[in-house]
């Protein structure tokens, strides 16, 4: 092997030796807070059947469409699409499909695929040309580019390919800020970032750099397929996921206060 091949091996499993290293460092500060205290609404009904996914089986046997029929009759409305200035705070695919592109005032983000090697493949974030994060993830059922999103002014990059899943938010990961292990979901509540975060084994939502709300098991999450109408949705300033606590499935809708 030549010797420039050996050093972007070497410079690229240190790059993503601290990508998956970041997640052990200690939070800055998060405090939990009741959602009332931060402005939000927590809504929530027990659920007969979840999406339990740990089965082989489970993506075809199990109706995915029964999630929203028990989330509708909960909250009284259909699953929250976007409407059309929110789809204007999403980026846009660029011509290759492993690209996004948002615009934000007078700046220009990118996520894009800057390189491949062996199973992994390198995305970097650029703001007006200039590279500000990147992150290595697996090829899988779906690219781990997931989405570019203006949520406050700033732009929210969620990257996820099954065991790395995080959050660029302002040019920083939200792991290290938060002291997470991953970060699922971004989303913009009066202008004020939305995510499920997850650490040791728990999952629970972030808001404003406030966890509010209990602790789950898990958390319904996934990016493609039918399997996906049970992940995080979000969409008319609504929040919605899918949660198992104390062995029982929880439909639970998050929103503004006096919305």
């Amino acid at each position: 092997m030549k010797k420039s091949s050996v050093l972007l091996l070497a410079v690229t499993l240190l790059a993503i030796w601290g990508q998956t290293s970041c997640a052990s460092r200690q939070s800055v500060g998060l405090k939990a807070a009741d959602p009332e205290d931060v402005g939000l609404t927590w809504q929530e009904c027990a659920i007969s059947q979840g999406p339990d996914w740990n089965q082989a089986e489970a993506c075809f046997s199990y109706p995915m469409s029964s999630c929203w029929i028990q989330a509708e009759a909960c909250f009284g409305h259909p699953m929250p699409l976007w409407n059309e200035s929110e789809k204007a705070n999403f980026g846009s695919y660029l011509g290759d499909m492993e690209g996004l592109q948002l615009t934000i005032g007078k700046d220009i983000y990118r996520a894009s695929l800057t390189a491949k090697l062996f199973m992994k493949a390198k995305y970097t974030l650029y703001k007006n040309g200039h590279a500000i994060r990147s992150l290595y993830g697996e090829f899988g059922a779906h690219s781990p580019n997931i989405s570019l999103q203006n949520i406050g002014g700033k732009a929210a990059w969620e990257f996820s390919d099954g065991k790395i899943a995080t959050i660029i938010y302002d040019g920083l990961d939200v792991r290290q800020v938060y002291g997470l292990d991953r970060a699922y979901g971004p989303y913009g509540l009066a202008g004020k970032l939305i995510f499920i975060g997850e650490r040791n084994g728990k999952y629970f939502v972030v808001y404003d750099g406030w966890k509010v709300g209990p602790d789950f098991d898990k958390i319904a999450i996934a990016y493609c397929c039918d399997v996906a109408l049970c992940s995080i949705h979000y969409g008319q300033g609504k929040y919605l996921f899918w949660g198992f606590r104390n062995g029982q499935w929880h439909a639970v809708e998050i929103a503004l206060r006096g919305e």
